[in-house]
């Protein structure tokens, strides 16, 4: 591993990078089964990388960073007690995925932290909805079917409307599409769900109030994923 890939990621497209590169560096320990001499090869690397995300300010005193360092100590000490390098009760995997809940939920929450601008979301919207007609992407974004095109193609510029309706409906993309096509979450939006009410006609009466309830709705069953996982409280408020 190089000196540059141990300083601290700086900007948020590093902090991604470098959390997504973990989780797949994890997620490869989860291949085979742990065994001989690989366990302590990829202990020191994995180590030294959680400890320059953690260096990080935006991850130094978060409640995930604190969760994936207390999982590193206690991997060290799962492949310290592991005599045979076998891992015959499985307690360095258990730990190791673990590590890949929390290194997936700083994921969401970098995804999550950018979509809060309503440039960005904008965008992600247009293009993550591809797929769909351009005019049903503008009415749900309520803007025009010409902005959309903008859009699509990378061109947005400082959005004044309707930004509170743009970060909600990016975020509440994000989320469905981790299960249904680009037109399930077009059609997501038009189901009655909510008190026999439309997430879209709760958008359109008051994006702010409905927020909680609309991104509660979205990420469904995706809780009950991550209960598989870390300590509860740090990833569900990540997520």
């Amino acid at each position: 591993m190089s000196t540059a890939l141990l300083e601290p990621p700086a900007t948020v497209d590093e902090l991604r990078e470098r959390a997504e590169e973990l989780a797949g560096d994890v997620a490869e320990q989860l291949e085979p089964p742990v065994a001989g001499p690989a366990p302590p090869a990829f202990f020191g690397p994995l180590r030294a990388a959680v400890l320059s995300l953690a260096r990080s300010p935006a991850w130094r005193s978060h409640d995930l960073t604190t969760e994936l360092l207390l999982l590193v100590e206690r991997l060290r000490d799962e492949l310290d007690a592991d005599r045979t390098g076998t891992d015959p009760e499985w307690r360095v995997r258990e730990v190791l995925q673990r590590m890949l809940v929390v290194l997936r939920a700083m994921v969401r929450q970098l995804e999550h932290n950018e979509l809060d601008r309503p440039e960005h979301a904008a965008r992600f919207v247009a293009q993550a909805l591809a797929d769909v007609e351009v005019g049903q992407v503008a009415a749900l974004l309520d803007t025009s079917p010409r902005m959309v095109a903008n859009y699509r193609r990378g061109h947005v510029g400082q959005l004044r409307k309707n930004p509170a309706r743009v970060t909600l409906v990016a975020q509440l993309v994000h989320e469905l599409l981790g299960s249904m096509t680009a037109r399930g979450v077009l059609l997501w939006f038009d189901a009655r769900q909510l008190d026999g009410r439309t997430p879209r006609e709760l958008i359109d009466e008051d994006p702010a109030t409905h927020r909680a309830a609309l991104i509660a709705l979205a990420r469904g069953g995706r809780a009950q994923t991550d209960r598989g996982g870390a300590r509860l409280g740090a990833v569900d408020r990540a997520a």
